[in-house]
């Protein structure tokens, strides 16, 4: 119960003071660069003694970093704090610049939409364009002299606000009445930037392998609302510790079946995997969270949905509608099986992800052939657009309004509604290759 009003009155202070933080850096502009670069330097000066205190009193050992990690992230958070003390021009300059960067990367990310776009016949694509000539202009003012310092608090201010709007709307979730809620619309959802949601799956993942090893049990839950009945819809969410694993993936299990896409066709990647054929596959749950875990080293949040009976029509008829558009493909080891017989067939020399994954859930491939998702981009058109192309049918919140869809920015939109109680996320379960549940 005490949770509960503690986390109401945290969403209400942090999204006032977010909103209040915007107002003041829009009024204020330069006149808050010295109070805002103190600011960050002791932020980062308090999180360095903190490393520096575990680091001695604990060996440095807090079940997530090394004594060595805890030391070199201590350092580098003292002498970043310092530079920003000592030098906040320099600093504030510095930032605009990696915000300009930021912007040209989601700009990219647009142009790769309409390029893809063209690519696949794809009609429309003017709110990409419309973004696209947006993030190029304010990289222009972020790099301009004359405009950068102004530019880079009006656009930070205008966030602050709009995200602070979007917590304080997390926090009326809690309190309006079950009735209003249930009338879903699908809108603009502003999301923190994708640099910092990126990597909250993986550090959820750090944080419960240190419970583990505390604890020597894998954190509680999995709750349900209303009933014990499974939910109609399960989002999940995978993460690693290592590689591309860390950015993770996402799909969907919904009547039996789990739902992906990816770029699984080695001989189509191009740029080291950033294009390439889209593929979709489709797979007994069981066998894919087995294989997730064990052979992947993930951990798979899963969300689960309750949707009424008309929004579970739409999410169907989207899957039947995106499923008419595939032919069915075979990973190469699979091909190999087929046509030779698997005693025949030396699973060692084939090297690919899909013929390992095909070998460990015998899931079914498809490729597209017509359609947004025909050629996979892990700029836009992945594994979360996909999964959000089905989802939104229900409702949803449209989870990107940035350039960039990562898994992390649907990690933190589906955490959010799960700690909102009486929305439709009723559970969440976490398997890992210590504690598998279904």
């Amino acid at each position: 119960m005490y949770r509960m009003y503690f986390y109401k009155a945290a969403l209400f202070a942090a999204g006032a003071a977010l909103v209040i933080l915007g107002i003041v850096i829009i009024s204020q502009r330069e006149l808050l660069i010295a109070p805002l670069s103190a600011f960050a330097a002791a932020v980062l000066l308090i999180h360095a003694a903190r490393n520096i205190f575990i680091f001695f009193s604990q060996g440095g050992r807090d079940g997530r970093k090394s004594p060595a990690a805890k030391l070199i992230t201590a350092a580098v958070n003292i002498a970043i704090g310092v530079v920003i003390a000592v030098l906040p021009e320099l600093t504030f300059s510095l930032a605009t610049y990696l915000l300009a960067a930021y912007l040209l990367f989601n700009a990219a990310s647009k142009a790769a939409d309409i390029i893809v776009a063209k690519i696949n016949r794809q009609p429309g694509h003017y709110t990409d364009a419309i973004a696209l000539i947006f993030y190029i202009v304010f990289t222009v003012l972020l790099i301009a002299n004359g405009t950068r310092k102004t530019a880079f608090l009006i656009i930070s201010g205008i966030y602050c606000i709009l995200f602070g709007a979007e917590i304080l709307s997390d926090f009326a979730a809690k309190v309006i009445p079950q009735r209003v809620k249930n009338d879903l619309k699908r809108h603009i959802r502003i999301s923190l930037p994708v640099f910092v949601s990126t990597f909250m799956p993986l550090e959820s993942l750090r944080y419960i392998n240190e419970y583990i090893s505390l604890n020597d049990r894998m954190p509680e839950t999995n709750n349900m609302a209303d009933s014990e009945d499974p939910p109609d819809l399960e989002v999940m969410v995978h993460v690693s510790d290592n590689g591309s694993g860390r950015i993770g993936h996402l799909d969907i299990y919904i009547d039996g079946e789990v739902i992906s896409f990816g770029n699984y066709d080695l001989s189509s990647q191009r740029l080291f995997g950033a294009f390439g054929d889209g593929v979709l596959f489709i797979a007994d749950k069981q066998a894919y969270i087995d294989f997730s875990v064990t052979h992947d080293r993930q951990m798979i949040f899963a969300y689960g949905l309750r949707l009424t009976t008309e929004q579970l029509t739409a999410v169907r008829a989207e899957i039947s509608r995106l499923k008419q558009n595939t032919v069915l493909w075979k990973a190469p080891y699979q091909q190999a099986v087929e046509e030779h017989g698997e005693d025949n067939v030396d699973f060692g020399d084939f090297k690919d992800y899909a013929s390992a994954f095909w070998n460990g859930t015998h899931a079914d491939f498809y490729k597209f052939t017509a359609g947004k998702f025909r050629i996979y981009s892990i700029l836009s058109t992945n594994c979360v657009m996909l999964a959000d192309s089905i989802i939104g049918k229900a409702g949803t919140d449209i989870i990107c309004l940035t350039g960039v869809a990562s898994p992390g920015i649907y990690y933190d939109y589906l955490e959010r509604l799960y700690l909102t109680n009486r929305t439709m996320v009723v559970s969440k379960t976490i398997y890992d290759k210590n504690t598998i549940r279904i």
